[in-house]
């Protein structure tokens, strides 16, 4: 009789919240992690694709063509020369100082240093361009009696348009090398991309920028890694597949994060939902804006090519 009695109260009893997964374990904050380092990633390559220049369709150069137009942007006076470099096709060697300077000091300290790397990809006539941009800074002195010891290094890598500032330093040598003589010089990266975009849109070719820098490297067999896109959507334009693929991660992330932390009860009630959706119009609409301003720059660089000389 006694037991027949605990039904109705156990049937009557509010049934109690099972705790969330954030509070059973700190480690089910890691899923969420690596979809948000997805995400991010899958925003680059997406920014990547819409920033990028399309091939013509008709009468594309062939990769021999383009390979000597691009080896003769070198010439005197240029601050940067084009030369093969393997695994990549060409490489790109920023060299800002007078050539005397080799001469006559034993060394030359950048503080900044600039490389980019080619790829000519003949099957989708794209050239790919991939860059990197760091500086570094050591020092070892004394101040007041006092030892001093002092460094930095920053490192930019992918694509940027930038007008950056350095300092050349020409050194004699010995134990503790002199500058006798410095110089400032100017990177403009945007004008030496202006000039690689309109050699490929002359060749009908377009411009890929690319993130990562093994998409600018052949492999040993010559072709050209793809692995970043599934076979069963090649069919697919990057600018489509990436578009698709970065909303994706933003939604499995951020729905992970709430029902992690909440339940999935808690998708149902708006005190969760409002700041669900704010947050989410609040990062849109900063999407949208930089995406904006890429797509104006870049159609400013493109008009400026077109009105290139032949």
């Amino acid at each position: 009789m006694t037991t027949l009695l605990l039904f109705p109260a156990l049937a009557l009893a509010p049934a109690s919240n099972p705790p969330a997964l954030f509070d059973r374990s700190a480690w089910f904050l890691l899923p969420a992690f690596a979809a948000g380092v997805f995400m991010v990633l899958a925003m680059i390559e997406c920014l990547a694709a819409f920033i990028a220049s399309q091939p013509r369709r008709k009468n594309p150069s062939n990769r021999a063509a383009v390979m000597e137009r691009l080896l003769a942007l070198n010439g005197e006076g240029q601050p940067y020369r084009l030369a093969s470099a393997p695994p990549a096709d060409l490489e790109v060697i920023f060299d800002p100082v007078d050539p005397s300077w080799r001469a006559r000091f034993a060394r030359v300290k950048l503080t900044t240093h600039y490389r980019a790397r080619l790829l000519l990809d003949e099957e989708r006539h794209q050239v790919r361009w991939f860059e990197v941009l760091r500086s570094s800074s050591f020092f070892v002195g004394f101040q007041n009696l006092r030892p001093r010891l002092g460094w930095g290094i920053w490192v930019w890598a992918g694509y940027f348009d930038v007008q950056w500032t350095g300092m050349a330093y020409g050194m004699r040598p010995g134990f503790l090398p002199r500058i006798v003589e410095a110089v400032r010089f100017r990177l403009d990266t945007v004008a030496l991309k202006r000039e690689i975009r309109a050699v490929a849109s002359r060749a009908g070719w377009g411009f890929r920028p690319k993130v990562w820098w093994f998409q600018v490297r052949r492999r040993r067999d010559g072709t050209i890694p793809r692995g970043l896109i599934p076979s069963e959507t090649r069919y697919w334009t990057e600018r489509q597949f990436w578009g698709v693929v970065y909303p994706l991660f933003y939604l499995l992330t951020i729905g992970y994060i709430v029902v992690a932390a909440s339940g999935w009860k808690a998708l149902r009630t708006w005190d969760t939902l409002l700041p669900v959706l704010g947050f989410s119009a609040f990062w849109w609409s900063i999407w949208g804006g930089i995406m904006t301003v890429f797509w104006l720059v870049d159609r400013r660089t493109r008009q400026s090519v077109k009105r290139g000389p032949a």
